[in-house]
């Protein structure tokens, strides 16, 4: 049984929700991730809810199929969440580094 585009393209924006849902939590948690301990538990914790998610993607929005094309727009979607997360804060922090006088 094939799925109608229009349901294709409803899981597909939905994947890429779901993406930068978790980049931006895995961006959030930076300030968690000190320390080998604190870091181990953290990430096993973001693991464990983005497998939980992404089930509960599957289940719902895919009507009990993962498609690929699901899993990589939300892959997609996460990673451009924290490459453009990073490039702005490295931006924000050149910014606001006070100008270097020059002496005379």
């Amino acid at each position: 049984m094939e799925l109608p585009v229009s349901l294709q393209l409803r899981e597909l924006l939905l994947a890429l929700a779901l993406g930068l849902g978790f980049g931006a939590v895995y961006d959030l948690g930076r300030p968690l991730r000190r320390g080998r301990v604190l870091t181990a538990a953290a990430d096993g914790l973001y693991v464990l809810s983005v497998l939980v998610c992404l089930l509960a993607f599957a289940l719902y929005a895919g009507r009990g199929r993962l498609r690929l094309f699901a899993l990589a727009a939300a892959a997609f979607s996460g990673s451009m969440w924290l490459w453009l997360s990073h490039s702005l804060r490295k931006k924000w922090k050149k910014w606001q580094k006070p100008a270097k006088r020059q002496k005379k």
